[in-house]
């Protein structure tokens, strides 16, 4: 009998914010979700990570986002209300952008409907960054605790220092314990082997790939990173199914443009087949449902 996968403690609050922040657009569903990679780096190596694999090299990111290109996509998403979350996560540590709260700033002041939230390892945390972030209008703040369970009492502090609510800071266990380390590890579309990751892992669990399995992650949110470019899931760390790049077309024009409807299409008839998820072994039905309904009725009404 197949063990239950580990499912993140934050998974029902982001399906959750994914369902009430669904909106429609000319009767198609809108995104709800932008994960966004503004630096490409981090200063840790996690063996679990491409990033420990000279990724940022191998895919052609370095440094950070432009300003200019930060801006065009800030306006293509004031330009269709959006109101859903801005997420600065990805493939980085965000907290290396050294003018995040500027970004974050501006970002409120252009979409001030918007959930902002940040995921971080939290190592380059201190009071002042801290206090900074939320100053500049941070919603939520996720830190990833990789090193031991000391690192509650250290986060738990910092938090009491700033004067910020536990709802504020969330923190995600990522070290490990009870035979797991609090996630379901992914793959990152077949780039590492999670296996190694899983606590004991029986051979039931192992994947026949590609997964026969349908998957929402294109039916409710995009990721764009450093380029500009516009990928259907923060999976595709490899950049196998690039879909667009904003720096030359809307935002939107990219979300309801081919490249990602031939993916939702397939993915609705359970077919990981597309490069980006033909060695993905990714849960994809755990967040946005409702996402990925609305856009089966808009196929239907549309074909």
């Amino acid at each position: 009998m197949e063990s239950a996968p580990i499912i993140d403690s934050t998974t029902k609050r982001k399906n959750a914010i994914a369902a009430a922040r669904l909106t429609m657009r000319e009767g198609v569903p809108v995104f709800s979700i932008v994960e966004i990679s503004v630096v490409a780096a981090c200063n840790r190596r996690c063996s679990f990570c491409p990033v420990s694999d000279d990724y940022y090299k191998k895919v052609g990111l370095s440094g950070v986002m432009k300003q200019s290109l930060y801006e065009k996509l800030l306006l293509d998403l004031k330009s269709i209300g959006y109101a859903g979350m801005i997420l600065f996560s990805g493939e980085s540590e965000p907290l290396l952008h050294k003018r995040l709260d500027r970004l974050i700033s501006r970002t409120k002041a252009t979409l001030p409907d918007t959930q902002i939230e940040v995921n971080s390892n939290g190592d380059l945390l201190t009071e002042r960054k801290l206090a900074s972030l939320f100053d500049a209008g941070l919603d939520t703040l996720s830190i990833s605790m990789y090193d031991g369970p000391h690192q509650i009492n250290i986060f738990s502090e910092l938090r009491k220092k700033v004067g910020l609510d536990p709802s504020q800071i969330l923190l995600r266990r990522r070290y490990f314990q009870d035979g797991n380390y609090g996630i379901n590890m992914t793959n990152r579309g077949g780039l590492v082997n999670s296996d190694l990751f899983q606590g004991s892992i029986n051979a039931d669990q192992k994947h026949t790939f590609p997964i026969n399995q349908e998957c929402y992650y294109p039916f409710y949110m995009l990721t764009v990173d450093v380029g500009a470019n516009v990928t259907i899931c923060s999976h595709d760390w490899a950049k196998q199914y690039v879909v667009g790049n904003f720096s030359a077309e809307h935002i939107f024009d990219i979300w309801i443009g081919q490249r990602f409807n031939t993916a939702r299409k397939a993915l609705a008839r359970c077919d990981r087949s597309l490069p980006s998820c033909s060695n993905c072994n990714a849960i994809g039905d755990l967040i946005g449902r409702d996402s990925f309904m609305r856009w089966l009725e808009f196929f239907r009404q549309t074909s």
